[in-house]
């Protein structure tokens, strides 16, 4: 697909309201209606937009992602794997194991009351993830479940980059971050072919919201053909000095000249090839594209982890600048 029709460029993100959130990768609904943040190693409650938030869990690693149930429970999974559960009330429920299993969670979901949904991307959990997913091959992530009496089963393997999980209409979905596609939990491609690198899944009263951590670039699609020159790169050149998706808008000197979105004449343009970009992707109940929102490359606002919908309005997280973006939807 290409950023036309639906998809066409806009600045809805960038010029959405936002507030500072550092850290922030992950956000949820709690059962009083209050916004969760995962911001670093802490768990915060924001009861609304203008209110400050309050720290109600501080884990013991950095969390990697959070859900909650229909009865209100808080599922936090932290780097390196370790699992915490808490009550609606935020008291921990020491009833479920503290530890998953995963190497790199990147979503998770309640299944049920007593059953954790978890998404493992594998590879590395680090910083470098993005760079690492569109040149790494191997097909490692998985989907685990996870009981609250400690059973714990590997329902999916062979997984690249997976990045959303999500309860579809017909079923589980599964974004592919890298594979730019939806697929089920029998690995069934329900929608190819999308304008990014996936992030997470969400649903909405018309259909999902699908947040990108970068858009496509046809450099990279081209290097893919280039195996000599990907391998030279690789061994040689650290990751963040890749030509590859990035989150982080700024500039550097250091980066490669073909990674685009370099000034001219003072400024950088709109249309330029950056390697980061900011878009969030509406779909329908078949997973077509009924709208977007876009910061450009003359934009901040890149790296789109999550998107949901909160008090009337989509509320994302913005990796590139470290905030909560919020947008006014119109019906």
């Amino acid at each position: 697909m290409t950023l036309e029709g639906v998809l066409g460029p806009n600045t809805l993100l960038e010029d959405a309201e936002g507030r500072p959130a550092p850290g922030a990768c992950a956000i949820a609904i709690a059962s009083d209606g209050a916004l969760l943040v995962a911001q670093g190693r802490d768990l915060r409650r924001i009861a609304d937009w203008q209110a400050e938030g309050e720290v109600i869990h501080r884990a013991a690693a950095p969390i990697r992602t959070l859900c909650t149930s229909p009865d209100g429970k808080i599922a936090i999974v932290c780097s390196g794997g370790a699992l915490v559960v808490l009550a609606p009330n935020f008291d921990v429920v020491a009833s479920w194991p503290d530890e998953t299993g995963v190497a790199a969670a990147t979503d998770a979901m309640f299944k049920s009351e007593s059953e954790l949904l978890i998404l493992d991307g594998g590879g590395h959990p680090d910083d470098d993830s993005l760079a690492r997913a569109a040149w790494d091959d191997t097909m490692q992530g998985s989907l685990v479940s996870l009981t609250s009496n400690g059973s714990r089963d590997v329902l999916v393997d062979g997984l690249h980059a997976p990045a959303g999980l999500c309860a579809g209409k017909g079923g589980l979905l599964i974004t592919q971050m890298e594979r730019a596609c939806i697929t089920d939990a029998t690995g069934h491609i329900l929608r190819l072919g999308l304008p990014g690198y996936l992030g997470r899944l969400r649903p909405t009263p018309r259909g999902y919201l699908l947040s990108c951590l970068a858009r496509r670039d046809p450099l990279i699609e081209f290097l893919k053909t280039e195996r000599a020159f990907v391998d030279e790169m690789k061994s040689t050149i650290a990751p963040a000095h890749w030509i590859a998706p990035r989150s982080d808008p700024g500039f550097s000197h250091d980066f490669p000249i073909e990674m685009g979105a370099t000034r001219l004449f003072g400024e950088v343009k709109a249309w330029a090839p950056s390697f980061s970009y900011g878009l969030v992707i509406e779909l329908d109940e078949q997973l077509r594209p009924i709208g977007s929102a876009h910061s450009r490359a003359n934009g901040a606002r890149h790296a789109i982890a999550e998107a949901i919908m909160w008090q009337g309005a989509m509320i994302a997280v913005c990796l590139g600048t470290g905030e909560l973006l919020r947008m006014e939807v119109q019906e």
